[in-house]
Parts: structure tokens; C-alpha cells; sequence
């Protein structure tokens, strides 16, 4: 029987955490709650999370993450890998990341569905203001090559 080594990638992004005023978690809260409805879902709180890190990422804020970029981020030592990453997120080749492609990217290899479970403090399947404090620290990409 053959085995398979599975080689893995962990890629630590850290998101913005607030911290300070009780206005300025208020005004994360709000951003969380795009559909106003007084509470954050895991989906608002999923696409948050990654538009934060995305941004984060985008340096020259233009949609769209080069291969400059990436290779400016210090998650890997070896350039190879950087660059063997990148080309496996860029899926239309177009020698950039954009946001769709980095957000379904993360949907299938990040832990923000764990990051959503610890927040929600009592368990009922969303935030509310109170359990909206910060946007926590996460793994966002464990990359399979």
C-alpha cells in the first residue's frame, strides 16, 4: 500500500483586534451586522473576518493582491513556497489574488468557524453586542500542497 505524505502550510494572519472605547466595539459590531438585524451571524462574521485580513494584505489598497504583495509577508522563508501558494489561490492565473478568490480560499481552509464557536459565548448561533468585543486573533489558512 502506498502512503501519501501531506505536506501543511500554516498561515497566521492577525486580524484587527479592538480594543479601547466601548464606541469604537460598538462600531465593530455594527460593521459585523451588515443586515442591521441586531445580531451577527457566522456568515457576516465569516465574510468580516476575511475582508479584514484581506485588507490587511492588500497593501496599496487596489482589490487586489500581486505577488509583490504576497511575497512581502513574512509567513514563509522560502520564496518557492510563497510563490507556489499564491499560484494556487490565483485559480484564473491572472497573476493576482482577488477578493473572491481569497474568500473561497479561506471558506474551505480557515478555522473561522472555530473562531465564530468561542465568541459566541452562549451558544445560540449568533453574536450579539456584548460577544462582540474584538475581531480575535485566528489561523485563517492551513494550505494542503
Amino acid at each position: 500500500m502506498k502512503r501519501t505524505i501531506m505536506k501543511f502550510i500554516t498561515v497566521t494572519f492577525l486580524a484587527v483586534s479592538w480594543t479601547g472605547s466601548t464606541w469604537a466595539i460598538h462600531d465593530l459590531f455594527r460593521a459585523m451586522d451588515a443586515d442591521k438585524d441586531g445580531k451577527v451571524s457566522q456568515e457576516e462574521f465569516s465574510r468580516d473576518m476575511e475582508k479584514a485580513a484581506f485588507d490587511r494584505l492588500d497593501t496599496n489598497k487596489d482589490g487586489v493582491l500581486t505577488s509583490d504583495e504576497w511575497r512581502m509577508m513574512d509567513f514563509l522563508d522560502e520564496s518557492d513556497k510563497k510563490q507556489e501558494v499564491f499560484r494556487h489561490i490565483d485559480t484564473n492565473a491572472d497573476t493576482g489574488i482577488s477578493f473572491p478568490e481569497f474568500s473561497n480560499y479561506v471558506e474551505k481552509y480557515s478555522n473561522i468557524e472555530e473562531a465564530f464557536m468561542i465568541t459566541d459565548k452562549n451558544k445560540d448561533g449568533s453574536l450579539s453586542p456584548d460577544e462582540v468585543t474584538l475581531r480575535p486573533l485566528f489561523r485563517l489558512i492551513t494550505i494542503r500542497y
